[in-house]
């Protein structure tokens, strides 16, 4: 696996066989009091790494800090336009190919990039140059492997997914003494209002459910449920 700890000469090394390119996409926003603002980007790197591993010989990118989180404005969210997230993606895959890297994985750890399924679908309008991971069905399958509690709809934000995962990556990083559960099943004005107006603290999903081995198997499981999307992205011509 190429990473940013490489040198010219492990990518010229591999470079007859280097086809393949995974690209994290994460975010800085507000993930309760329990969680870091980069609990996206940590997730999303951590998934793309053991996909690259998985899919050698493959370029795994540094992560993309930030992505579209306005919805976390009311608690803390550093954003970008919509606009530009499409210009860096598209740079990027650019330059993968001026080295004839001609697919490219983004792994995204913030759902709420809804709007990278239509840059995907641009970028692809000719050949299929790009795939975008995890899926919802993805997420839910993983949940349901791993044996966690809720789903994902339920454990929207900062719940028992996202604090196993980092129970599991960074453990020193979750505050266990403020974890609160908040449930919250229905959200119609999410997209309009904002988080602030369904959560006190930022957090919707109950993340006192977390444990380090249920991000462990979950990490596991949403690897090997998207492994089975990039070997049929990779296979097609």
């Amino acid at each position: 696996m190429i990473n940013y700890l490489s040198t010219i000469k492990d990518i010229k090394d591999l470079q007859k066989d280097l086809r393949l390119a995974f690209l994290p996409v994460g975010s800085l926003e507000q993930h309760g009091p329990h969680l870091p603002f980069g609990t996206d980007s940590i997730i999303s790197y951590a998934l793309a790494r053991q996909l690259a591993a998985r899919f050698k010989p493959s370029l795994l990118l540094p992560f993309i800090p930030f992505s579209s989180s306005y919805e976390h404005a009311g608690f803390f969210s550093v954003s970008l336009k919509v606009s530009t997230i499409s210009s860096i993606v598209n740079d990027v895959v650019d330059s993968l190919e001026a080295f004839n890297i001609y697919k490219c994985v983004i792994v995204s750890g913030h759902m709420g990039n809804h709007f990278l399924r239509n840059i995907i679908q641009e970028l692809n309008r000719n050949s299929s140059r790009i795939l975008l991971v995890p899926s919802r069905k993805h997420m839910d399958n993983a949940y349901r492997i791993a044996g966690l509690s809720t789903t994902p709809s339920q454990d929207m934000h900062a719940g028992e997914g996202e604090t196993s995962l980092i129970m599991n990556l960074i453990p020193d990083a979750v505050r266990l003494n403020s974890i609160q559960d908040i449930d919250c099943p229905e959200r119609p004005l999410l997209e309009t209002l904002g988080m602030k107006a369904y959560t006190p603290t930022g957090v919707i999903g109950f993340p006192s459910l977390a444990s380090s081995k249920k991000g462990a198997d979950l990490l596991n499981a949403l690897v090997d449920e998207v492994s089975k999307l990039v070997k049929e992205f990779i296979e097609i011509e």
